[in-house]
């Protein structure tokens, strides 16, 4: 099985941070995002993972440095969106065999055989995975009937039957004759444009719920950065610790930390990051190679560069 990871945003939401690093490529706790995922496919049997990119194409070839399986890059010089990206790897992907598509900027747990049992149980055309989560009021609901089938796609069409509903996790499997479903356009995006005259033309669209207690963390944006960091952190007893602070805290290596300065609690440090002295640094992101100046206080905020983006 084959799977796909949408990386060519142009990382809008992640400003200031994508100014050279597409969002995939930003770490948690010192592991970029995309190769998170990489390696959760890989454990779980996935052979090979196309990757399209767009914007600071090196920094997602430098975070894929240390993949586990072999990498596909397949470059957009303009942007195509979300229907298109795939469409654009139709020679990638297509076969006999289902594949998996993944957003490429979220940490997350996934039960690939799961999912994948799921789909060729109902014998869908493509199956979404679901999460029962409150954000689905903030981001829009997938309604479900009492076999699964996906009934209502947001606002935009509602077949009626619906005994359920989640927020789409950005994980959906697909049959190789979904491109038979796409328009001849270089973009378009997947919901308007495929899952909705499907869903219309009474193709079936199945649902898989994650399980309850599953990881579900979106890293598009400085503050959901930081906050996937911080519940890393607070899931990880063995985060390591190089230096003198206040548990709990991540410092990778090569850190350097001036005189009196406070780290933690809840801190991530980068590695090779600079703290000056009597720098104040709780619940924040240090991100690699990042410098600190001497008595900065940072709470609620990331560090990258010498500039400090802050949650206010």
């Amino acid at each position: 099985m084959k799977a796909m990871i949408l990386a060519a945003g142009l990382g809008t939401r992640m400003a200031p941070l994508a100014r050279t690093h597409a969002k995939p490529a930003l770490p948690v706790l010192g592991v970029p995002v995309i190769l998170r995922l990489v390696r959760m496919l890989a454990e779980q049997g996935i052979a090979e993972v196309v990757v399209n990119t767009h914007a600071h194409p090196e920094s997602l070839r430098a975070a894929l440095a240390a993949s586990p399986v072999p990498i596909e890059w397949i470059g957009e010089p303009g942007l195509r969106g979300s229907g298109g990206g795939v469409r654009g790897a139709r020679a990638a992907l297509e076969g006999s065999e289902p594949f998996l598509v993944l957003n490429g900027d979220m940490c997350l747990d996934l039960d690939v055989a799961s999912l994948l049992q799921r789909h060729r149980s109902r014998r869908a055309l493509l199956t979404l995975a679901l999460r029962d989560d409150p954000r689905k009021r903030d981001f829009g609901s997938i309604g479900y009937d009492s076999d699964g089938d996906v009934r209502r796609i947001t606002e935009r069409i509602d077949l009626g039957g619906e005994k359920g509903s989640g927020l789409f996790i950005g994980v959906q499997v697909m049959e190789p004759a979904i491109f038979t479903h796409m328009p001849e356009a270089e973009r378009f995006e997947i919901v308007p444009d495929v899952w909705v005259p499907a869903l219309r033309a009474g193709d079936r669209i199945a649902s898989w719920v994650q399980p309850e207690g599953a990881r579900w963390s979106p890293v598009g944006s400085p503050r959901e950065l930081l906050d996937a960091n911080l519940e890393a952190l607070a899931a990880s007893p063995g985060a390591r610790i190089h230096a003198t602070a206040i548990a709990p805290a991540w410092i990778d290596a090569g850190v350097e930390i001036g005189a009196g300065a406070r780290i933690g609690p809840r801190a991530v440090l980068g590695r090779r990051a600079r703290i000056g002295a009597n720098a104040r640094i709780e619940d924040s992101l240090v991100l690699p190679e990042a410098q600190v100046p001497a008595g900065a206080q940072l709470v609620r905020a990331i560090a990258f560069g010498d500039e400090v983006w802050r949650d206010e």
